[in-house]
């Protein structure tokens, strides 16, 4: 299949949020058994699974080997998934590269963690197995862009089948996947993240306090309904962020963001994926229950998988306290 076909039949995706847990201890990880997750994930109509992995975190001491625990535990959910015709991306995160350390050898450390894992599934599943790379680089574009064409290189040197999924840098950001631009290789799928408006999608987290501490945003815009301006965000990109809410916090302003990438790509002859999107559960369920509805419409006029974050951690779509699955069917089934 080609890359583009390849594509169409990505559907209605989900991450499954487990191993990249760096909070976690690597053993207890190793011992977790997700196919009952999976089942339910196929049964809600989902053809795709995401799998974030924290891949530095299963290695042996002082090496860049795979622990063979994590290889065999990977080969295990790979074969569940295909049984269950469920397509599977392996996701490289928590990564350590950045501007400072980006010498040779750190970017062998990755080259040499995917062949280890490429070739455990060589052979298998070419329309079934993707890897995604490196999640949300933070590198200059020049600096990324040099690094994602070795890796790739280096890679394909060894399979020339593998389906690699890359993206660009600033989290995979939208524009900065435009920035990055098409590369060389012609078996590459092009990624993105959306989040926007951040200070709806992140609001409350507890990772990123300077950006996330105001709660009860409005999806769509309600004046009436905004939280007052904290203390603490005035002077801060947070106060105009806060300003400009009132015209992102909108359908046709996340319509026009989708759209311009989806143009780009389609200019540039480059596939295009979504693999992170999704708002978190703090939330109001009315707020969230419109913003999915409103991405992953104009993901699909747009032809553009989407994986949603999460299936059950803490952007959940399927909680005991929340459950989004059924303003999502419509999507899901479109998408089948």
């Amino acid at each position: 299949m080609t890359v583009s076909e390849v594509n169409k039949t990505f559907g209605a995706g989900v991450n499954l949020s487990v191993f990249e847990h760096t909070w976690k201890p690597s053993e207890s990880l190793l011992k977790t058994d997700v196919t009952p997750t999976l089942k339910e994930i196929a049964h809600h109509g989902f053809t795709t699974v995401r799998l974030p992995i924290a891949l530095d975190s299963f290695l042996n001491p002082n090496s860049s080997n795979i622990r063979p625990e994590l290889l065999s535990k990977l080969k295990e959910i790979y074969f569940t998934c295909y049984n269950l015709k469920l397509k599977l991306i392996l996701s490289y995160h928590y990564g350590f590269l950045n501007n400072d350390n980006l010498t040779q050898k750190n970017i062998n450390h990755v080259s040499w963690i995917w062949k280890q894992v490429q070739q455990h599934f060589k052979g298998h599943g070419y329309d079934y197995l993707f890897f995604e790379l490196y999640n949300e680089p933070t590198l200059t574009t020049e600096n990324w862009k040099n690094t994602c064409e070795k890796l790739v290189s280096y890679l394909r040197h060894e399979d020339e089948n593998r389906f690699y999924i890359v993206g660009g840098t600033n989290y995979n950001g939208l524009n900065d996947l435009m920035n990055l631009g098409k590369l060389k290789d012609n078996k590459l799928i092009y990624t993105f993240h959306f989040y926007e408006p951040y200070i709806f999608t992140h609001q409350g987290a507890d990772w990123t306090n300077n950006k996330t501490y105001m709660k009860g945003f409005p999806y769509p815009y309600k004046k009436r309904k905004m939280p007052n301006m904290s203390k603490e965000a005035k002077g801060t990109t947070v106060e105009k962020d806060y300003n400009k809410y009132y015209y992102e916090a909108t359908k046709e302003y996340i319509n026009d963001r989708i759209n311009q990438i989806a143009n780009y790509c389609q200019k540039n002859n480059m596939t295009l994926i979504c693999t992170e999107a999704g708002v978190i559960e703090f939330a109001d369920e009315t707020s969230r229950v419109n913003y999915l509805r409103d991405i992953t419409q104009s993901m699909y006029q747009y032809n553009i998988p989407v994986m949603l974050w999460d299936y059950d951690q803490n952007f959940s779509i399927k909680k005991d306290s929340t459950n989004l699955l059924k303003p999502l069917e419509s999507w899901i089934r479109k998408n089948k």
